[in-house]
């Protein structure tokens, strides 16, 4: 486990959010995001957990279901990437 980095389990996440684990543990099959386990215990980093959110949103707010959440994110994630990455060569030019 990374040191300085909070960490929740899928249950205080679930109870927070009033969700039930399976739909977690659905997204954590699909590679949606990433955990660190200790012993039986999955933990989650706080840096997942607005990946987590934006998840449970396109699921019950848009009915899209895991496969599709993956894909969105990815595509949300390479868009970003490359935004920064404009950006940064945006400030070669100044």
């Amino acid at each position: 486990m990374n040191s300085g980095v909070a960490y929740i389990t899928i249950q205080q996440f679930c109870s927070f959010h009033q969700c039930e684990t399976i739909v977690i543990e659905e997204f954590l099959d699909h590679g949606i995001f990433e955990v660190q386990q200790q012993k039986e215990i999955i933990l989650i980093p706080e840096t997942q957990v607005p990946r987590i959110e934006r998840a449970l949103r396109l699921r019950n707010q848009l009915g899209v279901n895991s496969a599709g959440i993956d894909i969105i994110l990815r595509l949300i994630d390479r868009i970003e990437l490359d935004r920064r990455g404009a950006v940064e060569d945006w400030e070669d030019y100044e």
